[in-house]
């Protein structure tokens, strides 16, 4: 009966993605008759309201402005990335390394608000003083967006370069060769051809950032250079959205701006596994292929290298925090945390408690909808399914579903329960669409929490004869009952800290303390983004930056602490 229900829900989980996809299909298909898939693509004048010349619907520009901002913060992501992933995978001792590893989870909790208020408040000024004439720009949000997919790409990539480390380092230092020229020599060039197709998720999970780049990048509907001003396609979805008419074909050209979105994400999914395909096949010998360029200075350069992109690393993590908690401890009173928003410009007088409120609606909400759906999704990965093939499926759903566009979430979520079910903005639709969002982020930290669990204790239950959910369940669950949680933690941390899926699904300004699921909330990040938006004073938009940060250090700092103590007490017992 437990097998039956955690294969259902799986099911479940995958035709619940697969209903986003056709919803957005089915809601993007009268632009093929109304504009013209040619238009629509190759065009480059986005003018939704007729003035007298005709409404042009062509997102060309949108595009190359998506694909340059992802494209030059990958190429400045992924040097540092590689440098780090070194350093924690190759000098690090694991406790060093589970430290660190757990200080770069903290950029990944950090709300993309709070990236677009420092680039607002930090980079925007520093490219006015270099002379762009607004300080918005593309490069400015390649910048932000640079920081935003590093902590994914250092995680991925160490995974990796820890394997390689086991499998041909060691073996390096037994025949007597340095440290530090083995990684030179061995580790990296064996790690550059498995962490591509990591750089290249992050590349996807990139073009599917809202809020930051929204913020920073300038949103002009023009071609994109990198000290010009652009707009990318989630930007053009999350503030026009609101604004079109349902049933136009403003509103259609929308939902069909984010299905170009989701097939740019397929594609690099697609891409990620034919470049996993080649270069598996080479054989390991090209390990040493460059261990010659640079000589007996390669370790020393590669030392140096792996110094300075973790001392990048951490003083990016530093600063973040440091920056947001000086600037916005003094604006912090009770009376800011406990009292609702007033005045006649919103967050200009009173407090924030009503986003709170709102936002711990909003992610108790997507927990329980996507906790019970990703821990059925790894569980079944991992110990009930019985064909490759179906596991390789399932995993290439998580995969696209993990880079798939917050905002194209936000879509389904408003065309099924917003506007068809005629539920109108509320908590559920919100929900909603944050479960979604955040099932793939949950689904991956689970499945390596249950690989991790050592194959001596699974082989000693099943050879007497305990099934496999019985074993799951008192065996496996209690042993990863602290990471597990980690899991859960970061999850509801990252729909804490979405802003982009609530724009149209269940976010409202001045809205009340919410007393049920139907009725629309507050939300921290989008009261931040709506205060900017309108001018608010400051010190109050610091002050929400700083609850928000707040809030994101305690949880990881609890959860980490609590997850070593079960392991530790695990592990004597």
């Amino acid at each position: 009966m437990q097998t039956i229900l955690i294969t259902f829900l799986c099911v479940a989980c995958a035709a619940a993605l697969a209903w986003v996809v056709l919803t957005v299909a089915v809601q993007a298909w009268p632009v093929v008759g109304e504009v013209g898939v040619g238009a629509f693509l190759l065009g480059s004048d986005w003018m939704p309201v007729d003035f007298g010349g005709g409404a042009s619907f062509g997102i060309a520009n949108c595009i190359a402005a998506t694909l340059l901002t992802s494209a030059v913060a990958l190429a400045m992501a992924l040097f540092v990335a590689i440098g780090c992933a070194l350093f924690l995978s190759c000098s690090a001792s694991a406790a060093l390394r589970a430290v660190l590893c757990g200080a770069i989870d903290l950029l990944a909790g950090i709300p993309s608000v709070v990236y677009g208020f420092v680039g607002l408040e930090v980079l925007v000024p520093a490219f006015i003083g270099a002379g762009v004439p607004s300080g918005n720009c593309i490069l400015a949000a390649s910048i932000v967006l640079a920081v935003m997919v590093l902590p994914y790409m250092v995680s991925t990539m160490t995974e990796s370069m820890v394997g390689v480390r086991e499998r041909y380092l060691e073996a390096s230092l037994a025949l007597g060769v340095s440290r530090w020229w083995g990684v030179y020599g061995v580790v990296l060039p064996v790690s550059l051809r498995l962490i591509w197709p990591s750089a290249m998720m992050a590349f996807a999970r990139a073009m599917g950032e809202t809020m930051a780049v929204m913020m920073v990048a300038g949103n002009a509907n023009l071609f994109p250079t990198l000290l010009g001003k652009g707009e990318t396609i989630a930007s053009l979805i999350a503030l026009e959205m609101g604004t079109a008419a349902a049933g136009s074909t403003h509103m259609h050209a929308l939902f069909a701006a984010g299905f170009v979105l989701l097939a740019i994400v397929l594609a690099v999914d697609l891409a990620c596994v034919w470049l996993q395909r080649v270069l598996t096949r080479r054989v390991s010998h090209t390990a040493f292929a460059g261990s010659w360029v640079l000589g007996r200075a390669g370790g020393a350069v590669v030392r140096v290298w792996a110094l300075a992109a973790t001392a990048v690393v951490g003083g990016a993590i530093a600063f973040l925090f440091g920056y947001v908690f000086v600037q916005g401890a003094g604006c912090i009173s009770w009376e800011f945390i406990t009292q609702s928003p007033s005045g006649a410009v919103l967050g200009s007088e009173g407090g924030i408690f009503p986003a709170i409120a709102g936002s711990a609606w909003f992610t108790g909400c997507a927990l329980v909808i996507a906790v019970p759906l990703a821990a059925s999704v790894a569980a079944w990965r991992v110990f009930l399914s019985r064909r490759m093939w179906a596991q390789n499926l399932m995993g290439r759903i998580m995969s696209v579903a993990g880079g798939a566009p917050s905002i194209v979430m936000g879509l389904f979520a408003y065309a099924v329960l917003v506007r068809d079910a005629g539920l109108g903005r509320c908590v559920l639709a919100g929900g909603v669409a944050l479960a979604l969002m955040i099932i793939p982020f949950i689904e991956v930290r689970m499945e390596k929490a249950f690989r991790e669990v050592p194959s001596s204790l699974l082989g000693a239950a099943y050879a007497l004869g305990c099934s496999k959910t019985y074993v799951l369940r008192t065996l496996v669950l209690p042993y990863c009952r602290g990471e597990l949680l980690g899991a859960i933690v970061l999850g509801g941390l990252y729909a804490l800290g979405a802003a982009a899926p609530l724009i149209f699904t269940g976010g409202v300004a001045f809205a009340p303390v919410p007393t049920g699921i139907d009725q629309p909330a507050m939300s921290l990040p989008l009261h931040l983004y709506l205060m900017l938006a309108q001018g608010t004073t400051i010190p109050q938009v610091y002050a929400t930056a700083f609850v928000l940060m707040v809030l994101v250090l305690v949880c990881n700092v609890l959860v980490s602490g609590y997850a070593y103590i079960r392991k530790r007490r695990w592990m004597r017992s």
